[in-house]
């Protein structure tokens, strides 16, 4: 038994003891501590499911979507989607909303590029300036933002009923560390997305040996080249770390296609950027890492 005052440190033990109204209590003083740890609002939202307060919970994860969506961080939102999908299926008027949320974040961003463009373009010719110093070094975290953001614009290129259908056929799997995901040779039938975790891609030489060629996070996909040809997966990917994908199957893609046309342009695009990257990453490893 607990006493005193539900504590943050102890809500793992609260939930191990199936006492959600302390988890929830404690969630919730931590939240007023840390207003903008979007992480404390998921695992809110978990508890409250878990307690059987599915509306309060869909509430949350709503609000987490947006968010995520608002970042350019689309899979995260797709994530959070697929969640409130699994508390209730019904709740297709949450798809609609972010699907028409991308939509519209993105023409608003088409039309600030437009109008950058356009400013340039009228502008006075400028003397010239000296270069500028070197820039600092990267930010870790910085760059992995813009690759989550690079890897979501897949999902801003479909047109905005076309989305809607995508998020709402699009699975989100959790493998354990040292799981197999997917195993070279095996059929194709599905993409992924890294939401969260890491992999490790490996294929077996002509004498059999297994050869590492790259870790993969966040933002990145695989197995999509295969996918989108039905070729067999030509390496393995192996989960290092707890690792959560966004699965995409190739008969859905083809069944949004045939609905919508237009989508097959953004599928052709999309493959050909993808085989072109993994061509180039398999050059730079014959090379010995060399660019």
């Amino acid at each position: 038994m607990f006493k005193g005052k539900p504590r943050y440190e102890n809500l793992d033990q609260y939930v191990a003891q199936r006492d959600y109204a302390l988890a929830l209590e404690a969630i919730a003083e931590e939240i007023k501590k840390r207003p903008d740890a979007f992480n404390l609002l998921l695992r809110q939202a978990e508890l409250l499911g878990m307690a059987g307060d599915r509306d309060k919970a869909i509430s949350v994860y709503r609000k987490l979507a947006q968010h995520y969506a608002e970042q350019g961080f689309y899979a995260r939102a797709i994530a959070v989607n697929n969640k409130v999908l699994r508390l209730d299926p019904n709740r297709q008027d949450v798809t609609k909303e972010l699907a028409q949320f991308i939509a519209s974040q993105q023409e608003a961003e088409q039309a600030a590029r437009v109008k950058l463009r356009r400013a340039t373009a009228a502008a006075a010719p400028q003397p010239p300036v000296p270069p500028p110093p070197e820039p600092p070094a990267p930010d870790p975290a910085a760059q992995q933002a813009e690759k989550e953001r690079a890897a979501s614009h897949f999902f801003a290129e479909f047109p905005p009923p076309a989305l809607e259908e995508l998020l709402s056929k699009t699975t989100v799997r959790s493998f354990a560390p040292s799981e197999a995901i997917l195993r070279e040779g095996d059929p194709s039938t599905s993409l992924f997305l890294i939401e969260e975790g890491e992999v490790e891609v490996q294929t077996t030489d002509p004498s059999g040996r297994q050869l590492f060629l790259a870790k993969l996070g966040p933002g990145e996909f695989f197995g999509e080249v295969a996918a989108l040809t039905g070729k067999p997966r030509t390496a393995t990917i192996v989960a290092t770390k707890a690792v959560t994908v966004i699965e995409i199957y190739r008969e859905d893609l083809d069944e949004i296609a045939t609905q919508y046309p237009e989508v097959r342009a953004v599928l052709r695009r999309f493959y050909e950027r993808r085989a072109q990257a993994t061509a180039e990453a398999v050059i730079t490893r014959m090379r010995g890492g060399r660019a």
